[in-house]
Formats: structure tokens, C-alpha cells, sequence
């Protein structure tokens, strides 16, 4: 189906970029009363609530949770609620639950990475997964999805945290970033910067709340050129850990404090992932998967025992893709050349959205001026 539309996006991702030349996120609490200790400390959580989210009726559309790295904050917004404002330019409404990763209204870590998974708990309980910081200061922090309360959390990592998921039946967290290691997995040849790696921990799923706790994992099996994303394959149940040049794929062995990752059979290597950034699934066609370069957007094929890139289109300085399970997609690309992004969604597939969508600073949420480093959903 997607392949015939291939002609018809090229043209229209081009000019939208050159024109600029769920269900909820936490449910109904947005992390109310998330943490009480600093961000920074290791024995603390991320903060979470400014406003309390408003209901959500069945509509139209999907939501959207939205990384600004420039104010250290993520906002659920729903494409229903986009308008045209005074100006004639299509924009969102304001947030219906925002999250701060600062104390205080203070801008806190760059959010770089949302995800909301369904513990393998017993309870079917719901928890949002949040990662980010810089290389010498990383964080992840997850909270139950139903009142915010924080379940685990962990400050100090090294790799530069870009993505992370949870693996059900193994009870693991897997956390990805391209920092670290870079004499176990070396750059191809032409490439000078080196480093990238994974780290995992133990899900919070026995009840106790507190740090993770680390598995160790010899360094010369963690090293991954560029890590940048990750995703559990419920279906082939395999990792996929994206970055750099490659996409590989790994078996889970063990579980807990004794799992492991053990590298499977199906990797691709190819220059169109230069500078491989981000890896989302495809909830509407689980036989693919979507991943972004510096210069595309790709769809990559598993169905079979291997897996292909099976075409692309061309982006500008594309930074996340993510397709809703209705067919329409939204990503964010880097116009300013921050290495981040700008103050605007792009759509793909979505009925009368032929161009980009700013995102409103609001007043009280932000003190400087928007980039959306990536644009999630809340239900995949």
C-alpha cells in the first residue's frame, strides 16, 4: 500500500520542509506529586505535574506528546485541538498535561526520549518511560501511568541516554545513546566520532520503588556505534538497536537481574542510515518499522527471516517519524541547525495537514523558545 505513495511524498515532504526554509500520556495525572528531591540526585525521580490534564471525549485524531529540549518540558497535545490562528498558520491548542523535567518551573534535563508501556506486572498497570540529560549526566525516571507516582529511576549515566524501552516477560529496561565505549565498536572508515553503547536495568515491577538496579553487561557486548534507538519487536520478540550506519537485531536470554542480550541473525548496514537517529514500530503494519538519517525517512521491512530497507523520503535534517495506528504520521526535523529541532510538527497521510503545525509557547510553561526534539505517541 505504502510503496504506490512513495512518488506523491517525495514531493510533499520537500515542500513542507522548504516552505520553512491515546490514549493519554500519564492518564489523568501527569505525574502529580512525582518527586520531592532533586532531579540531579541519584536517589530521586524526574518532577512531573504543572497542570492537572483535561478530560479526553473519543474524537478524531490522536495525541501527541512533545520534547522541548530548549525548556526541559514534554506536552500532550491532540491534533484535533490544531487550528489556524490570527496569522493564517496552523498551530496546537494549548497542552491538555505537561511535564517538567526541571523543580520549580525550572528548565531541568533535555527529554529526549517518552515511551508508555504496559508492565508485565500482574496488574496490567501503565507506566511512562522518560530519558535524557547530556553525556556526563544522564536520566531515566518512570512513573505509574495512572497517578504519577514514581516506580524507578536512575541519574549519573555516561552515555548520553537518546532512547530506551522495556522489555516485557524479561523485565528489563534497555537504554541506548551514542556515548562511550568506542574502542569495542569502531566508526567506519571516513567517521571520526566514536562512542556509543547501551546500558540495562531491571524493571520495576516487584513492587519496591527506588533506583534501578544495573546489569552488568561486558562493555565489548554493550558497545553500539551511534546508538540512538530501541524497540521491542512483540511479534519476532527481538530487540532493535539503531544507530550510526546499522540496524541489529538481539535476543533477550534470561530475565531480570539475569537477563542479557545475545546478537541475533538480522542486521542491516547501509549509508542511508548515516547518522541513524530514531526507530519507531508500525502499529497499523507491525511487519515494519521506521527509522530516520540526517537525510531520510525509511521504511524497513522484517516480515520475512531478514530485514530491508524497503524505500525512503527524503527529509532534511529528519529527527524523529512516528505513524499512527490510523494511517497519518508526524515528525519533527532540525531547520535551525541546533542538532535538535525547531517549533513545528510535519504530517504525513493526515487529512488537510499539507504543511507544518507550530507549537505555541505558553505562558507560564516556557521561558525560551520551542524545540521539539521529537514527537511521540502515547499508544503504540
Amino acid at each position: 500500500m505504502l510503496p504506490a505513495l512513495l512518488g506523491k511524498l517525495k514531493t510533499k515532504v520537500g515542500e513542507d520542509y522548504m516552505g520553512l526554509n491515546r490514549r493519554q500520556l500519564l492518564r489523568g495525572s501527569l505525574a502529580v506529586g512525582a518527586a520531592a528531591l532533586p532531579v540531579g540526585a541519584l536517589a530521586a525521580p524526574a518532577y512531573g505535574v504543572v497542570h492537572k490534564p483535561r478530560a479526553q471525549a473519543r474524537r478524531a485524531g490522536f495525541n501527541l506528546a512533545l520534547l522541548d529540549v530548549a525548556n526541559g518540558i514534554i506536552t500532550n497535545h491532540h491534533t484535533g485541538d490544531i487550528h489556524t490562528n490570527t496569522k493564517g498558520e496552523k498551530e496546537f491548542g494549548n497542552p491538555w498535561a505537561t511535564f517538567r523535567t526541571g523543580k520549580d518551573g525550572a528548565v531541568g534535563w533535555d527529554p529526549l526520549e517518552l515511551k508508555v508501556r504496559t508492565l508485565d506486572n500482574g496488574k496490567g498497570e501503565k507506566a511512562f518511560l522518560i530519558c535524557g540529560g547530556d553525556s556526563t549526566e544522564g536520566h531515566v525516571t518512570i512513573h505509574r501511568n495512572s497517578d504519577g507516582a514514581p516506580l524507578g529511576w536512575v541519574s549519573g549515566l555516561t552515555n548520553f541516554p537518546h532512547s530506551l524501552e522495556y522489555v516485557p516477560e524479561h523485565e528489563v529496561i534497555i537504554v541506548v545513546g551514542p556515548r562511550g565505549l568506542g574502542q569495542y565498536d569502531p566508526p567506519p572508515r571516513g567517521e571520526s566520532e566514536p562512542g556509543g553503547c547501551y546500558e540495562m536495568y531491571a524493571a520495576p515491577t516487584g513492587g519496591s520503588v527506588g533506583p534501578l538496579k544495573k546489569i552488568p553487561i561486558a562493555d565489548k557486548d554493550r558497545a553500539f556505534w551511534k546508538a540512538h534507538g530501541v524497540v521491542w519487536d512483540r511479534d519476532k520478540k527481538l530487540v532493535w538497536i539503531y544507530g550510526g550506519n546499522k540496524l541489529r537485531s538481539y535476543k533477550v536470554i534470561g530475565k531480570g537481574e539475569g537477563a542479557r542480550l545475545e546478537r541475533a541473525n538480522i542486521e542491516i548496514v547501509s549509508d542511508l542510515f548515516k547518522n541513524g537517529h530514531d526507530l519507531q514500530p508500525d502499529p497499523l503494519e507491525p511487519e515494519y518499522l521506521w527509522a530516520t538519517s540526517s537525510t531520510e525517512i525509511l521504511q524497513i521491512n522484517k516480515a520475512g527471516g531478514y530485514a530491508f530497507i524497503q524505500w525512503s523520503i527524503p527529509a532534511k535534517s529528519v529527527k524523529s517519524f512516528a505513524r499512527d495506528r490510523s494511517g497519518s504520521a508526524a515528525w519533527t526535523a532540525d531547520t535551525l541547525g541546533n542538532k535538535y529541532g525547531d517549533d513545528k510538527v510535519r504530517f504525513m497521510w493526515y487529512p488537510d495537514m499539507t504543511g507544518p503545525v507550530t507549537v505555541p509557547a505558553v505562558s507560564g510553561e516556557t521561558t525560551k523558545p520551542k524545540v521539539i526534539y521529537k514527537a511521540r505517541l502515547l499508544d503504540i
